[in-house]
């Protein structure tokens, strides 16, 4: 566990998803439809990494599990040495609920137009807490927040799960 000044530094899980190009039918994502077909998982060795290729995405998760109680939020950035060599880790997700239970997802992208190696265990992104005024009424994964009416599937799970956007279109 590495403190920061204001954060606490998360490192990189050895499993990543990612997207293969070659088992789109048609080379488009349908946000309607589960995307699982066009993805799989890797290992990344220790020793040798993974190659992020240019403007490349994946998933991944932190090694470390975060569990927060209805009064407190977190968001999670990137680490700045990783964003001076263009490596973003979060699109859209940086925002942790109050009642999530898990390993954090993991947007990785590579910005630059050279190949980039990362390795599992490398400290990849930092997580900031914050207390909330009054503790959360309804938490993270409830069926009445937002457009989720199903069932949380992204958290308790200690590898990246794909998108489940489309059941949004389910009735």
């Amino acid at each position: 566990l590495k403190l920061q000044p204001a954060s606490i530094d998360l490192h990189m899980a050895k499993t990543i998803m990612v997207f293969t190009r070659r088992r789109i039918d048609d080379g488009t994502i349908d946000v309607k439809r589960p995307v699982d077909k066009y993805l799989e998982y890797e290992v990344i060795d220790a020793k040798k990494g993974t190659i992020i290729h240019p403007r490349e995405f994946i998933l991944g998760v932190t090694e470390e599990w975060v569990e927060l109680p209805a009064g407190l939020l977190a968001n999670v950035d990137g680490k700045s040495s990783l964003g001076r060599l263009g490596l973003v880790i979060h699109a859209t997700a940086g925002f942790i609920d109050p009642g999530f239970a898990g390993h954090v997802t993991l947007e990785i992208t590579n910005l630059t137009e050279q190949p980039m190696i990362v390795y599992p265990g490398m400290p990849i992104a930092q997580i900031r807490f914050s207390v909330m005024s009054s503790p959360a009424d309804t938490l993270y994964g409830s069926t009445k927040l937002g457009s989720k009416g199903y069932k949380n599937t992204y958290s308790k799970n200690p590898k990246p799960v794909a998108s489940q956007y489309w059941k949004n279109f389910e009735k």
